[in-house]
């Protein structure tokens, strides 16, 4: 099967996130697959984060700018094209070849919306399917009664050197690192060392350049602020590998989102996760993370993993990997190709 996916791809964008392990799942199951995705000055998300692979066509805007170049699209011969988050691509040029690309492929979008859009150009499409990943987003069969639902995939079950990681990110061998994530809106909620702790962790805030923090002005010894612009794969995982707990802080997705597209992907890592426990934007993950209710709590928390309790430690860890296991790309991606079986072949070839 040729699979197409107009998407971001290799941005730190939750669309990103959930594209990219189930488009590369689809090639290790030997379909082939195209992209098409933000022209470099166009693009969803703050950056980069990896070279393209060469099935990456990049031809389309946001609609910001509405760009689109259809050639490369009208030019291939796909069966299916997916069609990742209809709000971030260029709308009103998509629909001028949408009934084109309908009669050739079977045309199916995947709805990143956490409610039903007020805007009339959202449902101009007459798509062939339309996939949903959280329960949440049900209100969507009001509207598309046959729309499938196939969870979010989570990037797979990996482990890091712990050492060696730290040297390659410059970070002390002898005290436990606290990881407190500050890119993709997530903010620091955290901002004093429990006082049991003292001496034998730090806070380690990864932040943008230029983010605004005031304890700039007198860093105490226990805390480390590190400026990296758009963090790689890798550049992520390194900083998982190298933690021995992270805090995710966000109440609220800056782009309509549904769940945290950035827990997906860190859960396989290895690294016990701290989330707010009366955030919605962490819904779908029980005992695969730790959920903390003020600071007092997260403080607690953080005693009891990195001093305490090593059983609750490996407990939350082989949580998150089993929930890895079965929302695996593999796994999702054949659900992917199951549902495009059940569509049937396309109208005309």
């Amino acid at each position: 099967m040729h699979i197409a996916m107009m998407t971001a791809w290799n941005t730190d964008s939750g669309v990103a996130v959930h594209a990219e392990p189930i488009g590369k799942a689809w090639r290790e199951m030997g379909h082939e697959v195209t992209i098409f995705s933000h022209v470099t000055y166009d693009y969803h998300g703050e950056g980069f984060t990896s070279k393209d692979e060469d099935y990456v066509i990049r031809c389309i805007g946001t609609q910001r700018t509405n760009f689109l170049d259809p050639r490369p699209i009208l030019t291939s011969n796909f069966d299916v094209l997916v069609v990742q988050d209809l709000r971030m691509l260029p709308v009103d040029n998509l629909a001028r070849i949408f009934p084109l690309l309908r009669n050739r492929a079977r045309m199916v979008h995947v709805v990143h919306e956490n409610r039903l859009p007020e805007e009339a150009w959202f449902y101009q499409f007459v798509w062939d399917g339309v996939i949903y990943f959280d329960e949440r987003q049900e209100f969507l069969k009001e509207v598309y009664p046959n729309a499938k639902l196939i969870p979010f995939p989570c990037f797979p079950v990996r482990r890091g050197d712990q050492v060696e990681a730290r040297k390659r990110l410059g970070l002390p061998f002898d005290k436990k690192i606290i990881y407190v994530f500050c890119h993709r809106g997530y903010e620091p909620f955290l901002r004093d060392l429990p006082r049991e702790l003292y001496g034998q962790a730090i806070l380690l805030f990864v932040v943008p350049p230029n983010y605004q923090m005031v304890e700039r002005g007198r860093i105490p010894p226990w805390m480390m602020i590190r400026e990296e612009k758009v963090l790689s794969k890798e550049r992520f995982d390194d900083y998982l590998f190298a933690s021995d707990v992270v805090i995710f802080h966000k109440f609220q997705s800056l782009f309509l989102g549904v769940v945290s597209s950035t827990a997906f992907q860190a859960l396989g890592a290895g690294c016990p996760i701290l989330v707010p426990g009366e955030s919605d934007y962490f819904k779908p993950l029980e005992n695969e993370v730790l959920h903390y209710h003020d600071v007092q709590d997260l403080g607690e928390q953080l005693v009891d993993l990195l001093i305490k309790d090593g059983e609750r430690r490996r407990f939350v860890i082989d949580q998150a990997d089993g929930f890895c296991s079965v929302n695996s790309p593999q796994i999702m991606a054949k659900r992917f190709i199951d549902f495009f079986v059940e569509l049937g072949r396309p109208r005309c070839r």
